[in-house]
């Protein structure tokens, strides 16, 4: 049987494109570990002593407020919005969520 009149649409996708948007992670980001993690502050991103690539110091407050600072590499952290959602925001006293 013949059909005539219509037409046949066809689509094509590159199923090998591998191609991802990089983040830039800049001072003053804010980003967690992938493995989980307080939010914390970018406060350098650059070479650092006998390590390749570049590097993050990230600075955060632990659950008794002191003041935390440790090296990252890029890929082990997710860029953060820099607003928390209000649903997130918990209220401290004495380091305890209450």
């Amino acid at each position: 049987m013949l059909i005539t009149g219509t037409s046949m649409l066809t689509a094509t996708f590159d199923a090998f494109d591998t191609t991802q948007t990089v983040v830039q992670i800049m001072v003053g980001d804010v980003v967690t570990l992938k493995a989980g993690g307080p939010r914390m502050t970018v406060t350098y991103v650059g070479a650092i002593a006998r390590k390749t690539g570049e590097w993050l110091v990230c600075q955060w407050f632990d659950d008794h407020g002191e003041l935390r600072q440790e090296t990252f590499a890029q890929d082990e952290v997710w860029r953060q919005p820099r607003s928390i959602p209000a649903g997130l925001v918990h209220k401290f006293v004495r380091g305890v969520a209450v």
